[in-house]
């Protein structure tokens, strides 16, 4: 039984886990990568005899013409990265309150819900411990420290403060029983 228990919290983890990406992702689309400008292929630089203003000025115009959509691309990219800073941002936000609904949830489960096993309500809360570290992983170089601490000191209170609550309740009813 004990090997099914163990099965089903990490089943329950994993699921839950991939059900909270894929809804986020479902819900907040990632914006999306600009391309490189595909233009039919020019004909390429070549060397020009000194005199020859023809071929010159076609070399100048090729190159300006490769310039502007490097330029062009640039600037998309630059805007491309300037989104990806704000939803990564909004996504570790996302991702940690989730996270910590979904630990909350698992860590009431234990003791509201009568199982034969506390195996699903703890793979709930590791479910919820996954959206806080993919959160983090996320929205790491676009988060400033203050809110990075913030939201890891009310993780560190719900996790280490339930632990110990779970730890004594689970005492309590082990003392009692024998």
């Amino acid at each position: 039984m004990k090997a099914v228990n163990v099965v089903l919290g990490i089943a329950t983890a994993i699921i839950l886990g991939a059900l909270i990406n894929l809804g986020i992702k479902a819900f907040y689309p990632e914006p999306i990568a600009p391309n490189y400008p595909s233009y039919p292929v020019m004909a390429p630089i070549t060397s020009c005899a000194p005199n020859d203003t023809a071929c010159i000025q076609n070399n100048k115009q090729i190159d300006a013409q490769q310039q502007a959509a490097q330029q062009k691309f640039e600037q998309q990219q630059k805007a491309y990265q300037d989104q990806m800073d704000v939803y990564n941002r909004n996504l570790f936000i996302i991702a940690n309150i989730v996270g910590i609904v979904m630990f909350a949830i698992g860590f009431f489960l234990v003791f509201a819900v009568v199982l034969a096993s506390r195996a699903v309500p703890i793979g709930i809360m590791v479910a919820g411990l996954w959206s806080i570290m993919y959160g983090y992983m996320r929205g790491w170089g676009s988060i400033d420290d203050q809110l990075k601490f913030f939201i890891g000191l009310v993780i560190a209170v719900l996790v280490i403060g339930g632990s110990m609550w779970l730890i004594q309740r689970y005492q309590k009813s082990h003392s009692s029983n024998t």
